[in-house]
């Protein structure tokens, strides 16, 4: 909830910066802004952030995070519905950043039973689901074809997903894309 209080533009480069640890020139390259405009946008993100009202701090250990993560893909997968519910909080939450270019955001979809179906429809069947923690966070990349699609952030409560943030921004994505490709 508190990542929707950012704008795109603080969202994209907090992230970015943050939890990927990418420098600001070479996001200030993929958001086309300069790298102080960057600098500036993480701070305000921080701020933001931190002065947010009942900022849950749940942290769990990586052995749990890894558990719940495997859960998602064997599930995610193999389109268990009832396998993905027992995985998501009653109340789970989504969002998706499609970046400043898109035309509209599908806003928040709420509720585990619409969430997990949402997650289904795109991740499901045909998708290459890879765990990658992000930062602290618990995380899946997910690819089509070959190609990163989407990156799952999951804010995880007890043994369950309460939030899932998908970062879908194409510009991102090509970028983390070439990223994952160099390095292989």
């Amino acid at each position: 909830m508190v990542l929707q209080q950012l704008s795109p533009a603080e969202r994209v480069v907090f992230v970015l910066h943050d939890i990927f640890r990418m420098p600001f020139d070479e996001i200030a390259s993929t958001v086309g802004r300069t790298a102080p405009a960057c600098r500036q946008l993480a701070r305000r993100a921080r701020k933001k952030i931190a002065a947010a009202p009942g900022r849950a701090g749940f942290g769990i250990e990586s052995a749990e995070h890894r558990l719940v993560t495997e859960k998602f893909i064997a599930t995610c997968s193999s389109g268990d519905l009832t396998g993905l519910l027992e995985v998501l909080a009653p109340d789970a939450w989504g969002d998706v950043d499609l970046g400043p270019d898109a035309i509209e955001s599908p806003g928040v979809v709420t509720g585990a039973q619409h969430v997990a179906r949402n997650l289904l429809r795109f991740w499901g069947h045909g998708a290459t689901l890879v765990s990658l923690p992000v930062g602290s966070q618990p995380a899946v990349f997910a690819f089509r074809g070959r190609r990163l699609a989407g990156v799952l952030v999951f804010t995880v409560r007890g043994e369950v997903i309460q939030a899932i943030h998908v970062i879908g921004d194409p510009r991102t994505l090509a970028f983390l894309d070439a990223q994952l490709s160099a390095s292989v």
